[in-house]
């Protein structure tokens, strides 16, 4: 639910920020200009969330060997 979360706030950031770069911002006059912004938005973002999930299973994975290991005896 937390990973969900994280990428859904991850989502509404770029939303803004593409706002920002394609309407909001006067001093951007390019297309190109506006257009580079957008790819560095969005890659970053994907960078974001690939490197918080890879943390994350990495994490799980961990503390599910540890378990699973661990024996009990009678």
């Amino acid at each position: 639910m937390v990973r969900v979360l994280i990428i859904v706030i991850c989502a509404v950031c770029d939303i803004w920020l593409l706002h920002q770069i394609w309407i909001a911002e006067r001093s951007l006059r390019t297309a190109s200009e506006k257009l580079l912004w957008t790819i560095f938005t969005l890659v970053f973002h994907v960078i974001a969330v690939a490197v918080y999930i890879f943390l994350d299973t990495t994490g799980n994975k961990n503390s599910n060997q540890d378990d699973s290991n661990t024996t009990i005896y009678m």
